[in-house]
């Protein structure tokens, strides 16, 4: 069969299977079909044999069996339990640990008196986002098979990455373990106390469970993400105040202390594997990081001057001056007042940023030489055109509030299901080898992300900035608002 055939074959079976998919999901009020065979981590074995070190290959080898036969019992779970009440609550609740959700929810705590909070709530979450973006892109591993599963998801985003290990797992693991250590040390009534650890235990199971019922990830994808989180709450536990000790008390001065946090943050995204696949981790990883490195530098400047710590009664160098017993409309003001400066950064820092670093690089002449990329030292595309791909590239990523709040307000989850039969699915493997060596992608080494060019020196800036702004950029703002 030829390549053209084969795919008039493939996309009109696809498009048969969708019919019948869309007919089925109508009983339960979800939206649209989607095939999943393309997606990270599906390729046939000497896909990833053929760009995968001999070791990288060997362990995905091993963890791969454990993943396919994952999917039977899921199946067979999520046949049991499907419900379009459940489907909604879970396609919702499973926003409470996206990417998105967390960098508008990291700020408060900084805004509203908790600074030791809000350093561990970014930490464990930056790092989560980082240590699990590095495992997705190192195993390639997909996510469970559909079909037999459906995926329920308000995010097709999320369905773009490896799905091992779980970063929703990592997410909900630190996040729960961080509010229960301060839950436990609250001075607050036994019923008070229960209310809120009943909330957090529902939240915790909602995510977990929530992975497994929509189809987005098995057993071990759970277990190690899970993995990932509490080891990172545990950093952050006994081993956090060192951690803040050796970054900001030291015997250097602010500058090689600044020099430090950067380049330390930076070696990060040095070593980040490079996938075979197009998956968006690696972005995320490095917005991530961005913002570690903007809290840190913040929180340095703080430190290293006490003005923060010579405005409240604790001197506590990273505390934002709160007047708790302020009236509530205030405290509503001074939220929205911080939530429009991070708005007001994200969206006036994109293309001014875009548009100063390609000339410079091109100026400078940086070349970052690697096979199939052309640095942009050495492209010859105009400034504008590579501006306008920058800031086109972080439109509907995570922190784009626009694009959240776009998917929140649909009222609806996509149910999708990947290629209908056996034959459709290695008809459409044989169908994606042809298609990539028509292509010679089997030059490639992986799915290489430059590491300093234009994009990812850009995304580290820009919410780097949104950290920066929502410590100084809202103290600054509440000298003239009142708040």
């Amino acid at each position: 069969m030829t390549s053209s055939v084969r795919e008039q074959t493939v996309n009109k079976r696809r498009g048969d299977k969708q019919s019948e998919g869309k007919s089925k999901s109508k009983s339960h009020g979800l939206a649209d079909e989607a095939d999943h065979t393309d997606d990270a981590g599906n390729q046939s074995n000497d896909h990833y044999k053929a760009r995968l070190s001999p070791f990288r290959y060997s362990l995905r080898s091993k963890l791969l069996p454990i993943i396919r036969a994952e999917s039977s019992y899921l199946y067979s779970l999520q046949t049991k339990l499907r419900h379009p009440i459940l489907d909604f609550y879970f396609a919702w609740t499973a926003n409470l640990a996206s990417h998105t959700f967390y960098v508008l929810m990291l700020p408060p705590p900084i805004w509203f008196g908790a600074s030791d909070l809000s350093r561990d709530l970014v930490y464990v979450l930056g790092l989560g986002i980082y240590f699990t973006g590095f495992l997705k892109d190192f195993f390639c591993l997909p996510r469970p098979r559909s079909p037999p599963l459906r995926r329920i998801t308000m995010s097709s985003y999320t369905t773009q990455e490896y799905g091992f290990p779980s970063s929703h797992s990592a997410n909900a693991t630190a996040v729960t373990l961080v509010l229960i250590s301060r839950l436990v040390n609250l001075d607050i009534s036994r019923g008070e106390y229960w209310a809120l650890m009943s909330g957090l235990i529902l939240y915790y199971f909602s995510l977990i469970f929530g992975r497994l019922y929509c189809g987005m990830h098995g057993f071990l994808d759970i277990f190690i993400g899970s993995s990932v989180g509490a080891s990172l709450f545990a950093f952050r536990h006994y081993w956090g105040k060192q951690w803040d000790e050796f970054l900001f008390n030291n015997a250097l001065g602010a500058i090689p202390s600044a020099i430090i946090i950067i380049a330390l943050f930076m070696s990060f995204i040095h070593v980040h594997s490079e996938p075979v696949d197009n998956c968006p981790c690696f972005d995320d990883s490095v917005a991530f990081i961005g913002v570690l490195i903007g809290l840190d530098l913040s929180h340095l400047v703080a430190f290293k001057t006490q003005y923060l710590a010579n405005l409240n009664l604790h001197k506590d160098p990273f505390l934002l001056p709160f007047d708790s017993s302020q009236s509530p409309w205030k405290t509503v003001v001074r939220f929205i007042l911080g939530v429009t400066l991070v708005v007001i950064w994200k969206t006036i820092s994109k293309p001014v940023i875009f548009t100063i670093l390609p000339p410079i690089y091109k100026f400078i002449g940086v070349n970052l030489p690697r096979k199939n990329f052309i640095a942009t030292a050495h492209t010859k595309a105009p400034t504008r055109a590579i501006r306008s791909a920058s800031i086109s590239n972080e439109t509907g990523e995570i922190g784009d509030i626009n694009t959240f709040i776009k998917g929140i307000t649909a009222h609806n989850q996509r149910d999708e299901v990947g290629p209908s039969t056996e034959i459709d699915y290695f008809e459409m493997l044989d169908y994606n080898k042809e298609h990539h060596l028509q292509e010679k992608v089997e030059e490639v080494a992986g799915v290489f992300k430059p590491r300093y060019d234009v994009e990812i020196i850009g995304r580290v800036i820009v919410y780097a900035g949104v950290s920066t702004t929502a410590v100084w950029g809202l103290f600054m703002a509440t000298q003239y608002v009142p708040v």
